[in-house]
């Protein structure tokens, strides 16, 4: 089996969120048979809060404001 790259990350719609509140992060890899298509967030400015469940991410915001998100794939391709 050889090694499928990740061209890009899609499908991320922006988020509405209350303070405290939890939202689920969700996006999608392409192409959809990618070796690796487990997605990444980390949190580039902003306040808030990232929690992993399985391969699952939800942020919380912890204050008013924009928060940016990045997503990325290890040994793929990353969106802003």
């Amino acid at each position: 089996m050889s090694f499928i790259p990740v061209t890009n990350i899609t499908n991320f719609q922006p988020l509405q969120a209350i303070v405290g509140q939890e939202v689920e992060l969700t996006a999608a890899v392409q192409p959809p048979n990618a070796t690796n298509r487990t997605i990444v967030w980390s949190i580039v400015s902003g306040q808030g809060t990232i929690r992993q469940q399985g391969d699952r991410y939800f942020l919380t915001p912890t204050g008013t404001g924009t928060i940016n998100v990045r997503a990325t794939i290890a040994n793929g391709a990353a969106a802003p």
